[in-house]
């Protein structure tokens, strides 16, 4: 774990505290199951910063599905081929 994920989750605990109770950091980190909780309620519950901060931790643990979409894989040519 690096220093910015660290300064990241410190910054989204602070934050999410203040719109949903105290949240484990670690507990983030090392329970997939705690974190989709924690970040349901965020979704359903919080402001925009917030959220955007959330999007990023998710991201940075990989918590995301970043698949393409299969339109992009379809069509791969222009329209003459």
């Amino acid at each position: 774990m690096n220093n910015d994920l660290l300064i990241l989750l410190s910054k989204f605990a602070v934050a999410a505290r203040k719109v949903i109770g105290p949240v484990n950091p670690a507990k983030i980190v090392n329970d997939k199951a705690y974190a989709s909780a924690i970040f349901e309620r965020i979704n359903a519950e919080a402001d925009e910063t917030l959220l955007v901060l959330a999007l990023d931790l998710q991201n940075r643990l990989g918590m995301l599905d970043t698949k393409h979409n299969n339109a992009q894989e379809k069509y791969i040519f222009g329209p003459r081929g």
